[in-house]
């Protein structure tokens, strides 16, 4: 199945949680905004944690708060955060272009544009560290191999990071209070993708 269409699908059928989930990254974000030099590398390293914390629950059916099974893999952690970062960037201009006075038919195209690419990264650089908690190797070899599948695959990323690209974009036009359902699905949609590459063996084919 179109792994927007089962984002959507898990997001209804769980759908006050998503809003809990929606609520705690958006929160998230803007408190890290606000603190000075590392505030960036937060929203990186919080974006990547939420995120796993999404894929435990749709691949075991709970929450689990426990992030112990980090303990291990914290390094790979902390190298794909700094590496997200300039997506990062991509996205704040991405939203700064939203709140522009300008006319919307001259910031909406390129807002959509940067969106597109940070959220293709972004799901490159999570499905990496995904991969390496996956294969236990070694993470430079993780995100090359995600790397190079997903422009094998360009057009499931490039349809995935549309579609999110258009809820981040509403989100961010109804003053962030929209970001507490674009975020969910954001991960939602990041998790089928992963697993749908996962079980076209397309990460091994791309290595």
């Amino acid at each position: 199945m179109n792994p927007v269409k089962q984002a959507l699908i898990a997001f209804k059928t769980n759908w006050k949680e998503s809003l809990y989930l929606g609520a705690a990254a958006t929160v998230f974000i803007f408190f890290s905004q606000v603190v000075p030099f590392i505030g960036a590398f937060l929203i990186s390293l919080g974006l990547l944690i939420f995120q796993e914390l999404t894929n435990i629950r749709l691949r075991t059916g709970q929450w689990k708060l426990d992030l112990s099974h980090f303990q291990n893999d914290w390094m790979s952690l902390i190298i794909t955060a700094i590496i997200l970062m300039p997506t990062g960037i991509l996205l704040g201009s991405a939203f700064g272009l939203l709140q522009s006075p300008q006319e919307h038919w001259r910031t909406f195209p390129m807002s959509l544009g940067l969106f597109i690419l940070g959220i293709y990264f972004f799901m490159i650089l999570s499905h990496g560290f995904n991969l390496q908690q996956k294969l236990h190797g070694g993470i430079a070899k993780a995100l090359d191999a995600t790397a190079l599948a997903s422009i094998k695959n360009f057009k499931l990323y490039l349809v995935a990071s549309f579609y999110t690209s258009v809820a981040l974009m509403i989100g961010g036009l109804l003053k962030g209070v929209g970001f507490v359902l674009a975020l969910p699905f954001l991960f939602y949609v990041g998790y089928f993708v992963f697993a749908d590459m996962v079980n076209k063996d397309a990460f091994k084919k791309g290595s």
